[in-house]
């Protein structure tokens, strides 16, 4: 019989003990443990992807009637106007992209360059379609928007919105004193 039993008939396996139930135990929670925290870690990238956060604060706003017009690099504009300096934090875990920008709930585009966003580096927008202003989490930065008195005047309350990529919207009124 193959050889598998001796002369009277008994397996050769009896002598071979299996593990023991402790052994056993320990390599099974182990294993377990090792998926558990695969698991949590797993789970736990998911989470800070999904309930990231974007949170853009206005920390200051300054309004300054000019009544010669305002210039900067590659733009002037003449005639009286405000120049309002909007500081901005970011206080999300996620870098905002300031994708477009409205003035009363128009696109600027509408107010035919009497209303001109300015970036920290000089740059201007009159279109919000080239617009593209990034704040990287935990960053702070000023913005300039220089509105032309033609369409507005003294008292009047403007609202200001910036609006991200990712759909955020941040708006603050202000009165053009």
């Amino acid at each position: 019989m193959c050889g598998l039993l001796d002369k009277v008939g008994h397996s050769r396996f009896r002598e071979f003990k299996g593990i023991s139930l402790t052994l056993a135990t320990i390599i099974i929670l182990a294993v377990v443990i090792t998926i558990t925290l695969a698991f949590s870690y797993w789970v736990g990238g998911l989470t800070q992807v999904f309930l990231g956060f974007e949170r853009v604060e206005v920390s200051h706003v300054e309004v300054v009637y000019d009544p010669d017009g305002w210039s900067g690099s590659g733009f002037a504009a003449s005639g009286e106007g405000w120049n309002v300096s909007i500081g901005l934090v970011n206080k999300g875990v996620w870098d905002s992209t300031f994708t477009d920008f409205l003035v009363n709930g128009k696109p600027m585009e509408v107010y035919s360059g009497d209303v001109v966003l300015i970036d920290p580096e000089g740059n201007c927008y009159t279109s919000s379609r080239d617009l593209s202003i990034r704040l990287k989490a935990g960053t702070s930065t000023t913005l300039t928007v220089w509105i032309k008195a033609g369409g507005f005047r003294h008292g009047q309350v403007v609202s200001i919105t910036l609006q991200t990529a990712r759909g955020g919207s941040f708006q603050r009124d202000v009165m053009l004193t």
